[in-house]
C-alpha cells in the first residue's frame, strides 16, 4: 500500500526530521495539529493544520480537535468495500493511510513531583489514542507508527518498498499500537485507582514496559525478559550496576529477595544477608559492618558460594577485602567507597549493584500460572515487643526478645516451613523449603551445631507458622534453644506450650503467620 496522506501529531518530536525528509521525497501530503503543525512548518515542510482540514475549530482548550468524521472516516474507511468508498465521497472525506502519533506524556507526569490532580487530568490524551485505535483497526489500509522507537524500522520499510508498506508490516504495527494504547490506559487506570479508595478492580491490566532481554530464563532453554512498572527511580527499580556480567533471570530473583530482607529492618541496624536460591544462608546485624558480613558468612559458608551478598549500609574497603575471598554472583549495597570499588574490580565478572534504600511501602505481589495469576498484598509485617503474647511460665529476657524479633524478621524471607535459629542478632542455622516443619527444624539444628556449636546453647528460634505438633519444637529444645517465637493458632497450641513449660523454655506468640510458599 503506497502512502499518500499522513496525519502527524506527536508530543515527542525526537527523530521526526528524518521522517519528514522522507515523506517530502515521496510527495506525501501531511496534516497535523497544534505544536506538531508549528514544528513541521517551522522546519520548512508543507503541512495543513487540522482545523483547516476539518473546517472545524479546536474547542474546549484543545480537548476536541481530531475527534471529527473527516479524520476518523479517513482512518476507518475500508476502501475494498463499495459502500465505504461511496460514503466517503458523499461526505467529502479523503482516506488517510499513514498515522504517526505519540501520546501526551502521562507517564512522565507520574514520575514528577508535586503535579496537581488537574494537571494529571489534562495530560490524559483522548484524541491521540482514538486516532491510533482507528488506524490500527484498519491496518489493511493504514500504516500506524505509535512511537519514535519504530521510526527506523518504518523508514527501512518504505525505502525497501518504494514508498509503500507491506500488509505484514502494517499488521505488526497494529499489534504494537494496541499494546501502546493498552499500556497508556492501564497507567491512567492504576493512577486513578490509587487516587480513590479502590484496592482491587474486577478487571485489571499491568502496565509493564520492557527493560531488557536476558540471555535465558531459569534454565538455558527458557526465554526471559525484564519488565518494569513505571520506573520511579526508587527502591529496587533504581538498581545501577557498577561492574560485572549482565544480570541473569535467577540473579534477579535472588537479588530481589536479598534486597527485600535487608530493607525489612530499620535503617539504624547494619544488616548483612547472603542469599542462595531465593533463601537466606545467613544474616547478621552488628554496629560494625565488617562483623555483620563475617557473621552472615559464618551462618553457612558452604551454601554462600555463588550467592548474593546484600547490605543495608556502606560497603567499605575492609568488607570488600573479605568479600573477594569467596565466589559470589552479586553484591548489593546502597553505597560503596572508592577503595572498595577498586578491590571488587579485580573480580571482573562479579556484579556490583547500587540501590536506593527506600522505606518499604505498600505494594502487591503477583504470581503467574499460565493464563491465571494471583495478586496479593506484599507481606510488610514488622513486630515489636508490644506485639508479643507471652504464653509460657518462663518469660524471655530483654536480650532474648531482641533475638526473637531478629529471627522472626529473617524468617519472613525463608521458604516453606521456615525455622531460623539465632543468637546475638545473627543466624546460627536456617531450615526451609521442606514439606514438614520437623524437617526444617532438623536442618536448622544441624547447621547451627555445625557452624556455631558453642552458641546454640541458650539461642532463640523463630517459626514462620504454628507448630502442628510438639515434635519440631522438641528438636529445637534438644539442640539447646531457650526461647521460641511463633504465630500460634494450632488446635494443639496447648500441647506445644506444655512441651515448652516441661523443658523450662520461653515461648511467645505473634498472631501473625509469615509463611512463604
Amino acid at each position: 500500500m503506497k502512502i499518500s496522506k499522513a496525519l502527524i501529531s506527536v508530543s515527542d518530536k525526537g527523530g521526526l526530521d528524518q521522517i519528514l525528509k522522507e515523506l517530502k521525497n515521496l510527495k506525501v501530503e501531511i496534516i497535523s495539529t497544534g505544536g506538531t503543525y508549528n514544528y513541521i512548518s517551522d522546519k520548512g515542510y508543507e503541512c495543513t493544520e487540522i482545523s483547516k482540514y476539518t473546517e472545524s475549530p479546536e474547542i474546549l482548550d484543545g480537548r476536541v480537535k481530531t475527534l471529527h468524521p473527516k479524520i476518523h472516516g479517513g482512518l476507518l474507511a475500508d476502501t475494498d468495500k463499495e459502500n465505504h468508498k461511496k460514503q466517503i465521497i458523499e461526505n467529502n472525506i479523503n482516506p488517510i493511510n499513514l498515522v504517526i502519533v505519540n501520546l501526551y506524556p502521562f507517564e512522565n507526569k507520574l514520575l514528577e513531583k508535586n503535579v496537581s490532580f488537574d494537571e494529571m487530568i489534562e495530560n490524559i490524551d483522548i484524541g491521540g489514542p482514538s486516532m491510533l485505535r482507528s488506524a490500527s483497526k484498519n491496518f489493511k489500509h493504514v500504516t500506524v507508527i505509535p512511537s519514535p522507537e519504530y521510526y527506523e524500522e518504518f523508514l527501512s520499510e518504505i525505502k525497501k518498498n518504494k514508498g509503500s508498506t507491506t500488509l505484514e508490516f502494517r499488521k505488526k504495527m497494529s499489534a504494537v499500537t494496541f499494546s501502546e494504547t493498552a499500556y497508556y490506559d492501564s497507567l491512567i487506570s492504576n493512577w486513578l485507582t490509587g487516587e480513590s479508595s479502590i484496592k482491587y478492580l474486577n478487571k485489571i491490566t499491568i502496565p509493564g514496559k520492557l527493560k531488557q532481554k536476558l540471555r535465558y530464563g531459569e534454565n538455558p532453554h527458557q526465554e526471559s525478559h525484564v519488565f518494569e512498572i513505571i520506573n520511579n527511580k526508587s527502591g529496587f527499580s533504581n538498581l545501577s550496576q557498577l561492574q560485572g556480567k549482565e544480570l541473569s533471570h535467577n540473579n534477579y530473583l535472588d537479588t530481589f529477595n536479598a534486597y527485600s530482607l535487608v530493607n525489612d529492618f530499620k535503617k539504624n541496624s547494619k544488616i548483612c544477608a547472603i542469599i542462595k536460591h531465593n533463601n537466606p544462608c545467613g544474616c547478621a546485624s552488628d554496629q560494625d559492618g565488617l562483623v555483620s558480613y563475617l557473621n552472615a558468612l559464618k551462618g553457612d559458608p558452604l551454601s554462600a558460594f555463588g550467592g548474593v551478598v546484600a547490605l543495608n549500609y556502606k560497603l567499605s574497603s575492609e568488607i570488600a577485602k573479605e568479600i573477594i575471598k569467596t565466589f559470589y554472583e552479586v553484591i548489593l549495597t546502597p553505597e560503596i567507597d572508592e577503595e572498595a570499588k577498586k578491590i571488587l574490580s579485580t573480580k571482573k565478572n562479579l556484579r556490583v549493584l547500587i540501590y536506593d534504600p527506600k522505606e518499604n511501602t505498600k505494594s502487591l505481589s503477583l504470581t503467574f500460572m499460565q493464563k491465571t495469576f494471583l495478586l496479593q498484598d506484599e507481606n510488610l509485617s514488622s513486630l515489636s515487643k508490644d506485639d508479643l503474647k507471652f504464653v509460657t511460665k518462663v518469660k524471655p529476657t530483654e536480650s532474648e526478645i531482641n533475638n526473637l524479633l531478629f529471627a522472626n524478621q529473617v524468617c519472613k524471607h525463608v521458604k516453606s516451613n521456615a525455622i531460623v535459629i539465632s543468637n546475638n542478632k545473627k543466624t546460627l542455622g536456617i531450615g526451609g523449603g521442606q514439606t514438614s516443619r520437623v524437617g526444617s527444624s532438623e536442618i536448622a539444628c544441624r547447621n547451627a551445631n555445625k557452624f556455631f556449636p558453642s552458641e546454640i546453647l541458650g539461642s532463640s528460634a523463630a517459626s514462620d507458622a504454628f507448630f502442628p505438633f510438639a515434635d519440631g519444637l522438641e528438636n529445637l529444645i534438644n539442640a539447646g534453644v531457650k526461647s521460641i517465637i511463633q504465630p500460634g493458632g494450632s488446635i494443639r497450641d496447648q500441647e506445644v506450650i506444655d512441651a515448652a513449660d516441661k523443658s523450662g523454655i520461653a515461648m511467645v506468640f505473634t498472631g501473625i503467620r509469615n509463611f512463604k510458599h
